[in-house]
């Protein structure tokens, strides 16, 4: 790899859109936290300066300013709660909140510092504010150095245009710089390395809690997944079938407990040719449970009837009897998880009704 490639790879890193999306949530919650503490930390400096002056209390332009700012963090740290909460979202909204408030705390910290070196006091505020962003705000290096380097030229100008920069000593400008553009690039491959890691560890854990809700014979969902049903709108229709496999046993005396995998296998995957992956169930044993709630009962029987008619034509090497299934259904609406179960009870009892006047018969 060439030397010019190298180093655009460290100043512009490559990175897919989940990582992008977790740099975003990353600095959105570090902006909300540094609007809520510097609007704390300028309303206090400002409460102060009106007790101190009480008597003669008046609005110059640094008084506006210090309000200026405070509603501005304030008004940064609402938007960013907001792409924190998932109100609002998008890697270009989380951009444009990002740049303003980059910008407006730029302009802050040079505004004060100014005038602190006006009255010939420290321009400390100009470093902290740089050091805050560098330690919790992450961007590409590349953007962060070329943010770094336009705000102190400008800063400098302004100090050398009031009276030749007087007292500021060059070469700790430089360093200080230096030190805070190598700080910047390795506090973003820091979090980088962390976001990452997080991801992977998240993505691993899922993958596992998605095994443990499947079955692994017949790659449906099992009843212990129906514990982690997703929240459905209060009020929704929902529509649940209880089935199994008649005479299942008759499979596993007869052909012997291999076939009655593949009857079982086969079952599930003439459900999945009907229904949707996350509506379909293994409950247990022969057992197998539909809950969905984007069909109306009529056509949820239909496609019940469906899988019954594609499941009879199907046929297992070596077995002459069809596979035939019975079913009990309930419909009802829904407002938890409670009501669930009891549609599920409900459909169940049907089932054995069912069965129990086809074995009368």
């Amino acid at each position: 790899m060439s030397l010019l490639k190298r180093i655009k790879n460290v100043l512009i890193p490559e990175t897919d859109e989940k990582i992008h999306e977790l740099f975003d949530m990353s600095n959105m919650s570090a902006l909300k936290t540094m609007g809520i503490i510097t609007a704390i930390i300028e309303g206090v400096s400002l409460i102060i300066s009106f007790i101190i002056h009480i008597e003669n209390i008046h609005y110059d332009r640094t008084t506006i300013v210090m309000t200026s700012v405070i509603f501005g963090c304030l008004l940064t740290a609402f938007f960013a709660d907001l792409f924190v909460k998932k109100k609002i979202h998008g890697h270009y909204t989380a951009v444009l909140i990002s740049g303003v408030s980059i910008i407006v705390m730029a302009i802050f910290g040079m505004y004060v510092s100014y005038m602190n070196f006006i009255n010939n006091r420290q321009v400390i505020i100009f470093y902290g504010v740089n050091i805050c962003f560098v330690s919790f705000f992450h961007i590409a290096p590349l953007f962060q150095i070329l943010f770094l380097l336009t705000e102190h030229l400008i800063f400098y100008m302004l100090l050398y245009n009031y009276n030749g920069a007087e007292g500021v000593i060059a070469i700790n400008g430089v360093i200080y710089l230096l030190i805070l553009l190598a700080a910047s690039i390795i506090s973003y491959y820091r979090e980088k390395e962390f976001i990452i890691s997080t991801y992977k560890a998240q993505t691993m854990a899922q993958d596992i809690l998605l095994r443990s809700y499947q079955d692994q014979l017949t790659g449906l969902l099992n009843r212990y997944a129906l514990d982690a049903i997703p929240n459905i709108e209060k009020g929704a229709i929902c529509q649940i079938a209880m089935a199994d496999i008649d005479h299942f046993k008759k499979f596993n005396d007869k052909y012997g407990h291999r076939i009655g995998d593949e009857v079982l296998k086969a079952t599930a995957s003439s459900l999945l040719d009907v229904f949707r992956k996350k509506d379909s169930y293994r409950y247990g044993g022969d057992e197998f449970l539909v809950m969905t709630t984007i069909h109306t009962e009529d056509a949820f029987r239909d496609r019940l009837a469906t899988w019954e008619n594609k499941l009879s034509e199907v046929r297992i090497d070596g077995v002459d009897d069809p596979i035939k299934v019975s079913y009990g259904v309930a419909s009802g609406r829904i407002n938890s998880q409670e009501d669930v179960f009891a549609l599920i009870k409900d459909a169940d009892n049907k089932l054995n009704n069912i069965k129990s006047i086809r074995h009368r018969k």
